[in-house]
């Protein structure tokens, strides 16, 4: 009867603490109200672009290849990798708490005894005092997951594994962008590096011209030394940008795993050409995207699972324990002992006095928990900023172009009027050369809008979450993201 009534006891205490179940845990809310659609995108109804290899949009295999090779070869990207198999090697000790543990285990010993003869022992010898021992076994002990703590934490490895997936994700969407911009600006120097040595080019001549002029009396040396002051400035620009065309080929060098002195030789800048900005796109599914909005979401998972975790170290522990082996151990003149057995054991532990231990980490957890959810909801914020900020500024770039590209066609109209005039004896030579000027800086504001649209460009490509989803020949096999949104 008695140990009936323990028997109940026992029980009713479980259920008591049952009621304290880890498994009533849930996630706090976001306080982000994600919009039904971008501000700034475009209006329209075309399907989403596909933005995998977002860079071959652009049509040019020395920007495919500069890219590629840098998402083969990028140590950051090695770094993300081996990341993720140390988060994966992580949520295997994990899981591995959820199973018994077996070993074998053995012992040899031997030794010498120097025996004092008391009574009753004569009859041992004193010439061999040797003895030895051997034990051999198997020993097993499992903790059976109860309240679901091992599961918890196991579920937080995982969580965290695919944390550090979306980290290599987005450090290959990253590196990508960067390739890209780093090419894609190199040409657009090289453009202005071209035009620069036009405008240099004309203002030798103006030079020449009104240095004759001033040679015949028709010109002071004031109008020489303005033409002298344009031309050592335009000189003046050329070395820097020779410095910042270098610059971006050492960058690209970098991005791909070689030294700076490695750096790639570029092709010569073909026509201007800018992709259509992509349409489509939808806020929610951008978010789903975003590798930087994934992992933060598994940092919540990890964080909700640790709390849960933490809730179990309230309640009590069971745990099975086995030994079974054989053994033997002789003293010298005494018969040998031996045998074979077997032990089993069941452990129990319930925490009753730790000084607030325990529950400082529950506090702790749930602390933890709320600021990952807060991270999320920063994260969030930050990728729709983007997505608007790279779409205004991708707009904004489009309108000027039309507006520049009218500018340079009036300035050209104005160059063939002074070219008439001049022909027809009513203008000088002078203001044919400095209307040609004026039309050369028209240009380089079309140069410098063209960078801008380039860069809007890869920046809202960034945005959206395009290209991570290209996987380097020697990356290891990632782990897929079904079934990993588990909630409590």
């Amino acid at each position: 009867m008695k140990k009936k009534l323990s028997r109940i006891i026992c029980l009713a205490a479980i259920a008591t603490l049952g009621a304290c179940s880890p498994f009533h845990t849930r996630t706090p809310p976001s306080r982000v109200t994600v919009p039904s659609r971008f501000a700034q995108a475009p209006a329209g109804t075309d399907p989403a672009t596909d933005l995998t290899t977002w860079w071959r949009s652009w049509n040019d295999p020395a920007l495919t290849h500069v890219v590629e090779a840098a998402l083969a070869a990028n140590p950051d990207i090695r770094i993300a990798r081996d990341n993720v198999l140390q988060a994966r090697a992580a949520h295997v000790i994990a899981r591995s708490t959820l199973y018994p543990t077996v070993g074998a285990t053995g012992n040899i010993g031997g030794g010498g005894m120097s025996w004092r003869n008391p009574a009753g022992l004569s009859q041992l010898s004193d010439g061999d005092p040797a003895t030895d021992a051997h034990l051999a076994g198997i020993g097993a002990s499992w903790e059976p997951d109860l309240f679901g703590g091992r599961h918890a934490d196991s579920r937080a490895a995982r969580a965290l594994m695919l944390g550090q997936q979306a980290e290599y994700h987005g450090m290959q969407m990253l590196v990508a962008a960067d390739a890209a911009e780093n090419y894609l600006r190199a040409q657009g120097v090289q453009r202005q590096i071209d035009l620069l040595d036009r405008s240099i080019g004309i203002l030798q001549r103006l030079r020449t011209y009104t240095q004759a002029r001033f040679v015949a009396g028709q010109a002071v040396s004031a109008d020489v030394r303005a033409v002298d002051e344009k031309l050592s400035l335009q000189r003046a620009r050329r070395p820097l940008l020779v410095e910042e065309y270098d610059l971006h080929r050492r960058r690209l060098a970098i991005l791909s795993g070689q030294a700076p002195e490695n750096a790639p030789s570029l092709p010569a800048p073909g026509a201007f050409f800018v992709p259509v900005a992509p349409s489509g796109e939808m806020p929610d599914t951008v978010l789903e995207r975003r590798p930087d909005v994934l992992a933060r979401r598994d940092q919540v998972e990890a964080a909700l699972d640790r709390l849960k975790s933490a809730k179990t170290d309230l309640l009590p522990r069971f745990g099975l324990e086995f030994f079974g082996g054989d053994g033997r151990l002789r003293f010298d003149g005494i018969p040998g002992l031996s045998g074979t057995g077997g032990l089993i054991a069941l452990t129990t532990y319930l925490p009753i006095f730790t000084a607030g231990r325990v529950h400082a980490r529950i506090h702790a957890a749930h602390a933890r928990l709320d600021a990952a959810v807060a991270g999320y909801d920063r994260t969030v914020l930050n990728a729709l900023g983007e997505v608007e900020d790279a779409y205004e500024a991708r707009t904004s770039a489009d309108t000027r172009a039309h507006d520049l590209a009218t500018a340079v066609s009036q300035a050209g109209r104005n160059v063939s009027d002074v070219t008439g005039l001049y022909e027809g004896g009513q203008r000088m030579m002078q203001d044919i050369l400095r209307a040609r000027l004026d039309e050369l800086d028209a240009r380089e504001q079309v140069l410098r809008n063209e960078d801008m649209q380039t860069l809007a460009s890869i920046h809202l490509a960034r945005a959206l979450g395009g290209g991570w989803k290209h996987e380097a020949d020697d990356a290891p096999p990632l782990p897929s993201r079904s079934g990993a949104r588990t909630r409590g």
